[in-house]
């Protein structure tokens, strides 16, 4: 979980944020994505983590509990 969530952030301390909140509500959603899946194309799996993460830096200033709402 650890490493899949330190690669995930890709060094950048908002989103290390953000999917440590996740890993404590979700934490498959942080394997899903931290891992390489089955279920889609490795190409598919990097175009999730790249949104996902357009999506976290978009939302840096607002606090991580009012994101999820």
């Amino acid at each position: 979980m650890h490493q899949a969530v330190v690669r995930l952030s890709g060094g950048r301390l908002g989103r290390l944020r953000r999917w440590l909140d996740e890993a404590g509500h979700r934490p498959e959603t942080v394997l899903w994505f931290g891992e390489s899946p089955t279920d889609v194309s490795g190409d598919t799996h990097a175009f999730g983590v790249e949104f996902v993460n357009a999506w976290i830096d978009k939302h840096l200033d607002m606090p991580s509990e009012a994101v999820g709402e």
